[in-house]
């Protein structure tokens, strides 16, 4: 098991970590680095399916994101939480690698996880930790089976069963993408 000091090391030098989250583990690298971001679709098996982010609070997502009027009312009434919001990036992210030129970022509850987007200084991805096509896990044991070497940062999964819910902001209108764990 990795600490939170060695995870934020690892994200920083392009690595990939798996951490636990509301609802399941999930796989952390720095959403700047498109060599990082390579690594995690790679682990993963996966397309270039777009991959969502969380940040540390509503500040780190305002430095990196573009939003409007709808999508801060919706954030200030879901945030910190299961909610991922599809915004538009800010050059700083590396949209493209992420398979998008609009992407969900979320403010999780989870403490681990916020903290650790707040000790990297910047948004890291939250793709769950399970190879593509597969069901997400709570179990570090099963994450480690898969990935004997990606490091996996001590903690528990929160309670939450089913993954965040994703919506959109399209003229005006919220559009839910893929119901989850919140109600909107």
């Amino acid at each position: 098991m990795a600490s939170l000091k060695q995870a934020v090391s690892i994200i920083k030098a392009g690595g990939v970590v798996a951490y636990p989250t509301e609802s399941f583990y999930a796989l952390g690298a720095d959403a700047t680095n498109p060599a990082a971001i390579a690594r995690v679709f790679r682990l993963k098996g996966r397309d270039k399916k777009p991959i969502a982010l969380v940040a540390s609070d509503e500040q780190q997502v305002s430095r990196f994101f573009a939003a409007d009027k709808v999508e801060r009312e919706v954030a200030r009434w879901h945030w910190p939480g299961a909610l991922t919001i599809v915004l538009k990036p800010k050059k700083r992210l590396a949209a493209s690698a992420l398979g998008s030129l609009r992407i969900g970022v979320r403010v999780p509850k989870h403490k681990l996880a916020a903290g650790l987007a707040r000790l990297v200084g910047k948004p890291i991805t939250a793709t769950s930790a399970n190879p593509s096509g597969g069901r997400p896990t709570k179990s570090a044991r099963r994450v480690r089976a898969w990935w004997p070497n990606v490091p996996v940062v001590a903690g528990a999964c929160g309670r939450a069963t089913k993954p965040s819910t994703v919506v959109a902001v399209d003229g005006g209108q919220l559009i839910t993408l893929r119901a989850g764990a919140t109600k909107i």
